[in-house]
């Protein structure tokens, strides 16, 4: 019978907690862009901070802003 390959787990690591508080609007777009990566995608949740309901209002924020031409889609080389 052939060994089993062990997993190693990795520890977790600590969270950043976002203030519980914060609101997003799209006309904001310089907090909106502290929440989007140099090549335009939204940070995910786990690296922002955000709660999930705040995830999603930022998702929608950003994605009226770049409609809107307030923020790029991506980055231009």
């Amino acid at each position: 019978m052939p060994m089993k390959k062990k997993t190693v787990r990795r520890p977790k690591k600590a969270l950043k907690k976002a203030d519980p508080s914060i609101q997003f609007s799209y006309k904001q777009s310089a907090m909106l862009g502290r929440y989007v990566t140099e090549q335009g995608s939204i940070i995910p949740r786990f690296e922002s901070g955000l709660s999930q309901k705040q995830q999603r209002q930022l998702a929608r924020e950003v994605k009226r802003a770049r409609h809107l031409a307030l923020l790029p889609f991506t980055q231009t080389l």
